[in-house]
């Protein structure tokens, strides 16, 4: 008796006894559920954007498992009802439940055929989609590179982060440069670098404060009341401590306290403050504070400077900025376009000359830098440069959605018109 012919694992009935436990993932009511979740998700972040600006809306509801939103006070009912946290699905639970849903979709109910083929096609583009806009969440990377005319650059800036950097400048030619991240100073305790010839004990960091000079008289409070060493004492500054400023115009003044160790013995206790502008802007502050831009530490013969600097990324090329130029719109002084003449030293003495503006971006070695902003009078420029490892997943799924969408389009016209010219053939 002849052996039956196995069934193939693209056949719809065996993949469903493989994948038997996606079946109840696969079900309708809970894609419009989801649906409806990120509907509210979408009011209550837009709502929040004009308490917390859009990067702090993005990071509380969209870059989260979940969300806490109070109910506006000026709404109907707002007095009762503000007190009270509100849970919000997040855009990582969301996002991933929507992804479990439309594959187990996609595993178990559709099936390879022609008439099922722009289907299935359209599932596969949007399951692209939300995975391209998760991994862009957690992957993409955002900084800053501000350029004067003339100079040369080859680092890029943190927008958010800051780093506290040590700087050995005793020789004339070359300065290294030892810096300990964000994250080991909101971790706090003791640090030892190599390079460094000392340890460093983080006592306080925040993301943000205010401060302000003491008369000589008076003792600082919070923070500083410890601090014998550097600009701060000389200074008689005083920092209170306030919550990271996430609306689009707010400036975080960053700030760290710690101490220096050679071996068990104790150099001092200092504090260091970044600027969100750049510490180069400490002295047309306040001439008393121009040196937290470079704190001076002297040790075994040779110096060092400490800083409370943005997060910087050193890159194997240089970017020269050549000239700049805008436009405006015709008497006005409204601009509509920022140019730079930039030129980009590359290894082995390559280079290359290039312009960029508006919506006309560089791109080199995975990063892209867009004209951000510009000061003519000051002859300066500033990039925003963005790195997005799945920058083409987008892409690739608006492919795959549009090949379904006229996929089925194209069948069922062709369908239609077959049965059309059969049905005027009978009647002939």
């Amino acid at each position: 008796m002849p052996e039956k012919p196995k069934k193939s694992i693209s056949s719809l009935s065996e993949r469903r006894k493989r994948f038997a436990w996606l079946i109840p993932f696969a079900n309708l009511r809970i894609t419009l559920t989801l649906l409806s979740f990120s509907m509210i998700l979408i009011f209550v972040a837009t709502l929040e954007q004009v308490r917390i600006g859009i990067r702090g809306a993005q990071a509380e509801f969209f870059e989260s498992m979940y969300g806490i939103w109070h109910y506006p006070e000026q709404f109907w009912g707002g007095d009762l009802l503000n007190p009270l946290p509100i849970p919000i699905p997040g855009g990582y639970l969301l996002g991933g439940l929507l992804i479990l849903n439309l594959l187990a979709a996609f595993i178990t109910r559709f099936q390879w055929t022609g008439k099922k083929m722009g289907i299935q096609f359209i599932h596969l583009g949007i399951i692209m989609l939300l995975v391209g806009q998760l991994a862009t969440q957690a992957m993409q990377e955002e900084s800053r590179m501000q350029i004067n005319k003339g100079e040369s650059k080859n680092y890029l800036e943190r927008f958010h982060g800051v780093e506290l950097a040590f700087i050995d400048v005793t020789d004339a030619q070359t300065e290294r440069v030892v810096a300990l991240p964000e994250a080991l100073l909101e971790r706090g305790g003791l640090h030892y670098a190599e390079g460094l010839p000392f340890k460093v004990r983080v006592l306080d960091f925040g993301p943000n404060c205010e401060f302000n000079s003491l008369p000589p008289a008076n003792k600082a409070k919070g923070p500083t009341a410890g601090v014998n060493r550097g600009v701060i004492q000389s200074a008689n500054l005083e920092i209170r401590p306030k919550p990271e400023d996430f609306s689009s115009e707010g400036m975080n003044f960053g700030y760290v306290v710690f101490e220096l160790l050679d071996g068990a013995e104790s150099m001092g206790t200092w504090a260091a403050i970044s600027h969100p502008a750049g510490n180069h802007w400490w002295a047309q502050i306040n001439p008393k504070m121009g040196d937290l831009a470079f704190q001076p530490i002297r040790t075994n013969g040779r110096l060092w400077g400490v800083t409370l600097r943005p997060e910087r990324e050193y890159l194997p090329y240089s970017i020269e900025l050549i000239g700049i130029a805008n436009e405006f719109y015709q008497g006005t002084d409204i601009p509509f376009n920022f140019e730079s003449e930039i030129v980009l030293d590359m290894e082995k003495n390559q280079s290359r000359r290039a312009l960029v503006y508006m919506n006309t971006p560089l791109r080199h070695e995975g990063k892209t830098f867009y004209q951000y902003q510009m000061n003519k009078s000051a002859d300066y420029t500033v990039f925003q440069v963005v790195r997005n490892p799945s920058w083409l997943v987008p892409y690739i799924a608006c492919v795959l959605v549009s090949i379904g969408l006229l996929w089925q389009f194209s069948f069922h016209l062709v369908r239609f018109l077959n049965k059309n010219s059969g049905a005027n053939r009978a009647t002939v």
